[in-house]
């Protein structure tokens, strides 16, 4: 077996067909799993075992879920950020925060749906400037931004990671209205809106593939669970991200036994900040140490020039 990526071992054979397997060996391979449905499917070869379960059945509200609070200062919190495009439904955007002792917070979303106080203005579905300015005013030091941005009123927020897109944004028509940018992709109308706007707009394609998503969702997995020694976990989610939050606790995988392993995606529910989320999580995020700028010692002091 292998440990691809850290996580999950691979188990090719049913545990078993192999002789050393004691009840021991058994049960610290279990232990190695983030649910008991996925052991199942890997080493008991019970390829409908995550058949109607929950994508994180590991979520929870009393552990995962934190009262917001300042992660604004760039020296000791690193901003990344996901966006999740559509062409007719809303566009999911999400917003992470990574500190130098691993701690991984969500602090910030969007999902405009019609209807609600984040709709669009005129009562239709959004186009992409209006996205493009809501995360200018979020980022910004404004003293009205809304939940779940409350937190960072008056406060400017510096993505110092990346911003990662679905690539379907690159094969995806814009929603532009005029017919000079009818033909641009997501990705190039972002920037295009981000020169406009004087807001650093530029995204990266996100990867994908079943190998990729499924080593993020199984990362995520670990990080909600407990630290060791039953400490806070690694991933917890700020108490205003009110969609987020309900993906998490309602996206299962589809009814049915899957015929291949790319047939296991979560459905049934809509997941567009978790596929924010994903997006992230496959680029193996974290802190970065900003550059500090030093000053040159006085031409007096000691072993200058």
């Amino acid at each position: 077996m292998g440990m691809p990526g850290g996580g999950i071992p691979v188990v090719r054979l049913h545990y078993s067909a192999d002789p050393t397997m004691t009840p021991e060996k058994v049960a610290d391979l279990r232990a190695r799993y983030t649910s008991e449905a996925r052991f199942r499917r890997e080493c008991e070869i019970q390829y409908e075992a995550l058949e109607g379960e929950l994508l994180y059945p590991q979520f929870n509200r009393e552990r995962n879920i934190v009262q917001p609070f300042d992660v604004s200062d760039p020296d000791y919190w690193t901003i990344w950020m996901g966006l999740d495009p559509h062409p007719r439904t809303a566009h999911g955007l999400v917003w992470e925060a990574f500190n130098k002792h691993g701690d991984q917070l969500v602090i910030g979303e969007l999902w405009p749906e019609i209807g609600t106080r984040y709709g669009a203005s005129d009562g239709g579905r959004w186009s992409t400037r209006d996205y493009a300015e809501a995360i200018k005013f979020f980022e910004g030091d404004s003293m009205t931004k809304p939940s779940p941005f409350r937190w960072a009123r008056g406060k400017k927020l510096h993505v110092g990671g990346r911003r990662f897109m679905d690539t379907f944004g690159k094969a995806a028509n814009s929603g532009a209205t005029d017919a000079a940018v009818q033909d641009e992709n997501f990705f190039e109308t972002y920037q295009r809106l981000g020169n406009e706007l004087k807001v650093n707009l530029a995204f990266q394609s996100a990867l994908k593939g079943h190998e990729n998503l499924a080593k993020a969702q199984d990362t995520i997995a670990r990080k909600l669970n407990p630290s060791d020694g039953g400490g806070p976990p690694i991933m917890r989610v700020f108490a205003d991200c009110y969609e987020t939050i309900d993906e998490f606790e309602n996206v299962r995988f589809p009814e049915g036994t899957p015929e291949r392993p790319a047939d296991e995606r979560p459905i049934t529910y809509q997941k567009h900040c978790l596929d924010c989320i994903h997006y992230i999580e496959t680029a193996r995020p974290g802190h970065i140490l900003r550059r500090r700028m030093v000053s040159q010692p006085p031409s007096n002091a000691p072993g200058a020039r």
